[in-house]
């Protein structure tokens, strides 16, 4: 069984078909199995909200964006409140000169949990990189 951290680019990527591709479609078919762990912040819940809201007249419609959440709501994600990852994620936003720390939530997760992180995020990506926690970019 493996831990991964996956964050609202590569939720949305799923969610959304027309930004579904080959890369996503083979990760999430394996993720959605159940054999692994998944988590992410409980931003993952308002950051995705409020994409959908954004693509709402562009590429979905206010009804795909409704059912869009409820499919959100079903994946078989852990969201951890627990104090340290918002103290993690300060530090790490203070490493890596962020004016705001909402994508190092992600990164704090995946460094507590000992999680992959998958993100199609390059700055994420980097971050991760930078910091020794394995990441993976899904484009």
């Amino acid at each position: 069984m493996a831990r991964f951290c996956i964050d609202a680019s590569a939720v949305l990527a799923w969610l959304i078909p027309a930004q579904r591709t080959r890369v996503i479609e083979e990760t999430w078919t394996r993720l959605i199995r159940g054999e692994d762990l998944i988590s992410a912040p409980p931003l993952l819940y308002a950051e995705c909200t409020s994409v959908l809201r954004e693509q709402v007249g562009e590429t979905l419609t206010h009804e795909d964006a409704l059912a869009t959440v409820e499919d959100l709501f079903s994946l078989p994600v852990d969201a951890p409140t627990e104090r340290r990852l918002y103290t993690r994620a300060l530090e790490l936003a203070e490493r890596f000169q962020r004016r705001k720390a909402y994508d190092m939530q992600y990164l704090a997760v995946a460094e507590l949990h000992g999680a992959e992180l998958l993100t199609l995020d390059r700055g994420l990506f980097d971050a991760a990189s930078q910091l020794g926690v394995p990441v993976r970019l899904l484009a």
